[in-house]
């Protein structure tokens, strides 16, 4: 696909209601109209950067974005599909746990990994090399 391409003869219509302010909103003072939308002249490239806006803003705010941010891992790559931007993304456990150690000293590391080992197993599964027991004092 040429993202160069310049689009000719696209009109989008969509119906949409406006208020002058957040307060007549709230009032029901509206006026319903509908926009035509025409998207000649732009670029394949310059139509995708603009769905791509709003399907970032559906990402934020979705379950995704701000009610999963404990779980985001800072400069992390996250892949979305455009289909259901909001939605939280299937992501592998296992290249998850490898992000968020990454981001770790080797001794936060091993500590936090400590920790999972203790609350995932009960105490009579747990098995450590004897320098590396979590349970035991230093």
């Amino acid at each position: 696909m040429n993202m160069n391409e310049v689009v000719v003869g696209v009109v989008l219509t969509k119906v949409v209601s406006v208020s002058p302010d957040n307060d007549s909103k709230k009032d029901g003072v509206k006026k319903t109209v509908t926009l035509k939308m025409k998207y000649d002249g732009l670029t394949l490239g310059d139509v995708f950067q603009k769905a791509l806006k709003d399907d970032v803003i559906s990402w934020a705010n979705g379950s995704a974005g701000r009610k999963n941010f404990d779980n985001l891992v800072n400069h992390q790559t996250i892949e979305v599909s455009a289909k259901t931007p909001g939605s939280a993304p299937t992501v592998d456990p296992e290249t998850a746990m490898v992000a968020k150690l990454a981001t770790m000293t080797s001794d936060e590391a091993a500590d936090y990994l400590r920790e999972l080992i203790n609350k995932a197993m009960p105490p009579n599964r747990r098995s450590f090399a004897p320098d590396t027991d979590p349970n035991a004092k230093k």
